[in-house]
């Protein structure tokens, strides 16, 4: 049967899989050509929204990697990393290296490699046709006789496994079904329209003025500059480490100490002398000590953990660190951008470690999160969204701003400022409001609502209180235009929500009539949980592992006083556009 076609994919104009290489980028490329013989030339079409285009005609050179039947998952991968993801290779797990001879990135085990320098580009609306002179065919011996991958075999239907989606698609290809389905089609609506230039733009194409619009953005994303930690090694030598502060908090450090591995000898330090002998003997501590100054004179101490009212942790760390000793300093690092960066100063001096306790940068689903974002899994991230805090009745120094700092929005907000960086990015603007003050003993806001924003196009709505419940809902989620992801407090798991349901959604869809279809579809029916790795979903572990690895084989923290100071600097912007009511620029 002879139907009209009515967009280009139908058309089949896609070939053979290749990956174009070029400066920092890769671009999955399935409608390259042979151009001419004599010379060699080989001609690809570039999407000018993706940074590939750029990259060739800057670095006036590409080289064009072939990709053989085996490496389909490879190319699966490459096709769904974020455009915008400046890492796109570690994203995707692939290896790139650079060819020394021609100065050109290429993907490492592909059968068949072209270097190739760009010989003209030409203008085709929203792609470029760049045709490219061949100054080498390089083929891999080994993988000779492996037939190449093509584009059709990329296809793939969401939830279904490979095996499965292989047999239903020879069923319908072999059983004539698909000339069935186009028979009925015409019996019921008359042959498709066959607009091939408008329905390629309805589906996936641009216009100039839309290119100009998208491109605004930027092709590349580089507002993320932070990363989630590799796992630490384990602790292969003894440490002496001293918990300064006896609250609630210290006796929480007391117990992840103590967990975090058997070779930390455990010392308490606290004004409280009852208290303090108390959980010297619940987590069985080496030794006690009344002041920070007591516990630096004992040569057994090479750390402390400062978990201590806000307004003294630059004092009692700089005391510390010039002691010789490194220091952990539960979060925020201060309550003043002078004093983070003298506490900053004084480690770098001592040569001494600087960590700060921020659990939100150590949280597995956080992890597992940002990584998702980077391969592609919901687009481009438009909107990260925080609620988080519960009622609480604050007294004494949390209840005074001036030596708390602040209210809600620094003791729980700086945890979601961190989680933002990790999953979003650096904001350059930030604006916040406030509801009605409920609790009048604090000095400082117990209900505040801020908003960042970054020029690379995505906003994060961070909602806190000190006095509404959250309820039962995840405290992060970030939405893209390709799917969303929700991450909830404590839990080895994080929800993915793709904007192509899964197969049984769909399937749940069809089914008729249209009101047993409603009642079979629940809000968790498009739902995917992921699993995370790891026994410590807040992550409070990983931070003292951490800071014990960082001190046992001198390197850097993966959370150092600078990347604390960053946190403050944001959250004390928050409260300067908290004053003064209008979006205030971020350094």
């Amino acid at each position: 049967m002879r139907l009209p076609v009515r967009d280009i994919w139908e058309a089949r104009v896609q070939g053979l899989c290749g990956v174009v290489c070029a400066g920092e980028e890769l671009w999955l490329c399935g409608n390259y050509g042979q151009a001419s013989l004599d010379p060699p030339r080989v001609v690809i079409n570039p999407n000018r929204l993706y940074p590939i285009e750029a990259a060739i005609r800057e670095q006036g050179r590409f080289a064009l990697c072939v990709l053989g039947a085996s490496q389909r998952e490879e190319a699966r991968r490459i096709a769904q990393v974020r455009r915008r993801e400046p890492d796109k290779a570690g994203a995707a797990g692939v290896r790139v290296a650079t060819d020394e001879t021609h100065g050109v990135p290429y993907l490492t085990g592909c059968p068949r490699v072209l270097f190739c320098d760009l010989e003209q580009a030409l203008s085709t609306g929203d792609h470029t046709v760049m045709l490219g002179r061949i100054r080498e065919i390089r083929n891999d011996a080994s993988r000779a006789g492996e037939r190449p991958l093509h584009y059709r075999d990329l296809a793939r239907i969401a939830g279904l496994p490979d095996w499965l989606q292989r047999a239903l698609s020879a069923l319908w290809l072999r059983s004539g079904m698909r000339e069935a389905v186009y028979r009925l089609r015409l019996r019921r609506g008359g042959p498709p329209a066959a607009d091939l230039q408008r329905n390629t733009y309805l589906i996936g194409g641009h216009t100039e003025t839309e290119l100009l619009v998208s491109q605004g953005y930027g092709l590349v994303d580089r507002s993320r500059r932070l990363k989630p930690p590799e796992a630490p090694a384990g602790l292969r030598r003894r440490i002496g480490v001293c918990i300064a502060g006896t609250g609630a908090w210290g006796a929480m450090h007391c117990a992840f100490f103590r967990q975090a591995s058997s070779l930390v000898d455990l010392y308490i330090c606290g004004g409280n002398t009852v208290r303090t002998r108390r959980l010297a003997q619940v987590y069985g501590a080496a030794g006690v000590f009344s002041s920070l100054d007591e516990a630096l004179a004992d040569s057994r101490i090479e750390a402390v953990s400062l978990v201590l009212p806000h307004h003294v942790h630059a004092t009692a760390a700089c005391k510390a660190l010039e002691a010789g000793r490194h220091v952990l300093v539960e979060k925020p690092i201060a309550t003043t951008l002078e004093d983070a960066g003298r506490m900053i100063e004084t480690a770098e001096r001592a040569g001494k470690v600087l960590a700060v306790a921020e659990n939100a940068h150590f949280r597995p689903a956080v992890a597992e999160a940002v990584r998702a974002i980077a391969r592609g899994d919901i687009g481009e991230p438009l909107y990260l969204e925080v609620r988080a805090g519960t009622p609480v009745l604050l007294d004494g120094w949390k209840a005074d701003a001036s030596r708390m700092g602040g209210g809600v929005f620094l003791d729980i907000g700086i945890h979601y400022v961190r989680a933002m960086r990790l999953l979003m990015g650096e904001p350059d603007r930030v604006w916040a409001t406030r509801a009605m003050t409920v609790n009048a003993r604090i000095s400082g806001d117990d209900s505040t609502r801020v908003i960042f924003a970054s020029e690379a196009g995505w906003q994060a709505h961070l909602l806190l209180s000190w006095v509404s419940p959250s309820g039962g809902v995840p405290d992060i989620t970030v939405a893209g235009d390709r799917g969303l992801i929700a991450l909830w407090p404590q839990r080895a798991y994080y929800d993915y929500y793709p904007a192509e349901p899964p197969a049984l959604a769909r399937a749940l869809s069809l089914v008729r009539p249209a009101w047993l279809a409603e009642k079979l579809r629940t809000p968790n029916a498009g739902r995917i949980r992921r699993q995370v790795p790891g026994v410590d979903p807040a992550g409070y572990l990983a931070e003292v592992r951490d800071f014990l690895d960082a001190i046992a084989t001198g390197r850097q923290t993966s959370s150092p006083g600078m990347e604390g100071r960053r946190d403050l600097e944001l959250v004390l912007a928050g409260y300067r556009a908290l004053e003064t009511g209008v979006w205030t620029p971020i350094p």
